[in-house]
């Protein structure tokens, strides 16, 4: 049983290790849990994987060492109960860092809870339905142009596992800068400015989560600067006024300065000539 911790009085660090202790300990047991449901049930995630192929490749899947399905349905089996049991993870989150918040912050911060969860598993079911099975059906319609595919079930499953998981974390993004811009950390005036360099970090991310291959990080960075775009809307929704006016009036007063130096390093030089005395003392 988890003790709430009430922070409105000092309370040791040490409670707050234990509350953690326990909030962790019961989400390895819930993840445990399903961990071995998603293993005995392991044939029904194997197929669902498996459906995103084209189904001439379904049946052409090896494995070139004795451990090699084993291993795979330990991973399978893993990354399903991970995300079957997100709820529940972000549900402690919030109950351990809920105490410290404000009554506002507290509002804000189930909405991310709740609205985070939708878009975990938004961005898994996008991928798994568009994303993998276009992906799939041209890298393996080109490469069959010059070769028979081979490919082992340890690294298509990897790569599908992946490839979800890439997206579902992706899709967080919007939550991401609504948090952001409404604790006063960042604002859509800046957001709206730099759109070229959020575009060109889009993709250098979906390089980073994608496996390495062009179409896939293709087909993660357009939704995620989709997602930004996205983000930018609806932080305006929550984004204090005055900190959107104050930030314009900063930037403008930025602008003036740069203006200003600029115009004082080109400034046209003056032709005159300084005619200077020398001035004898008789004695």
């Amino acid at each position: 049983m988890v003790k709430n911790v009430n922070f409105t009085d000092k309370i040791p660090v040490s409670h707050h290790l234990i509350e953690v202790r326990d909030r962790m300990v019961l989400v390895g047991i819930v993840v445990g849990l399903f961990f071995g449901l998603c293993f005995y049930f392991i044939e029904f995630f194997i197929l669902w994987l498996q459906d995103p192929l084209p189904t001439k490749y379904r049946d052409e899947l090896i494995f070139i060492s004795p451990t090699e399905v084993f291993f795979t349905h330990m991973k399978v089996a893993f990354m399903g109960s991970l995300f079957i049991s997100m709820p529940f993870i972000l549900y402690h989150i919030w109950f351990f860092i809920a105490p410290g918040l404000k009554v506002k912050e507290k509002k804000i911060t189930s909405m991310f809870v709740i609205a985070g969860t939708f878009f975990f598993l938004f961005g898994g079911v996008f991928c798994y339905f568009l994303v993998l099975p276009l992906g799939l059906k041209f890298l393996l319609g080109y490469g069959a142009k010059y070769w028979t595919m081979q490919v082992t079930i340890q690294l298509y499953f990897n790569f599908v596992v992946k490839l979800i998981l890439a997206f579902a974390f992706a899709f967080q993004t919007p939550l991401l800068m609504v948090l952001l811009t409404k604790f006063g950390v960042a604002n859509t005036v800046k957001m709206k400015l730099y759109r070229k360099w959020a575009f060109l970090g889009c993709f250098l991310l979906a390089s980073v989560l994608t496996p390495p291959d062009v179409i896939t990080q293709v087909l993660l960075g357009f939704p995620l600067y989709g997602l930004y775009e996205f983000g930018v809307v609806i932080s305006t929704w929550f984004e204090d006024p005055k900190q959107r006016e104050l930030a314009i009036k900063q930037m403008e007063a930025e602008k003036a300065a740069r203006k200003a130096a600029k115009q004082g390093k080109t400034a046209p030089k003056s032709n005159r000539k300084v005619t200077v005395k020398k001035v004898v003392r008789e004695e």
